[in-house]
């Protein structure tokens, strides 16, 4: 009889741990404070200072919330996707800023 009673014993510390592995980042909003954002989800891995806004990231997770003044202000549901965008972005800015130093050398030149 004792055993059946730690059945539903180990179910619940099972589902308890389980639980608590659960991060709800879709759960956090726009406006949500650090505090709250801390109880769904957990401290951060890292936290990055930038000018006027904090990044929270939590890389095993994927994701990034910006913070800034204590408030939620963006979360990045796909970290690796944002990573990629911004190399693309980074990548077509260098090719443009070398565009234009070749215009402006040709520039200089035929003057």
């Amino acid at each position: 009889m004792k055993k059946l009673n730690l059945i539903p014993l180990l179910f619940l510390v099972i589902t308890a741990c389980h639980s608590d592995k659960t991060k709800s980042f879709s759960q956090i909003k726009h406006g949500m404070q650090s505090k709250d954002v801390i109880a769904l989800v957990g401290e951060p891995e890292t936290k990055t200072s930038v000018i006027i806004a904090d990044w929270w990231n939590y890389s095993k997770d994927n994701k990034m919330i910006v913070m800034s003044h204590d408030t939620v202000v963006r979360v990045v549901m796909d970290l690796k996707a944002a990573q990629d965008s911004m190399k693309t972005i980074g990548a077509d800015m260098s090719k443009k800023m070398d565009s234009l130093s070749t215009a402006l050398k040709t520039i200089d030149s035929a003057k």
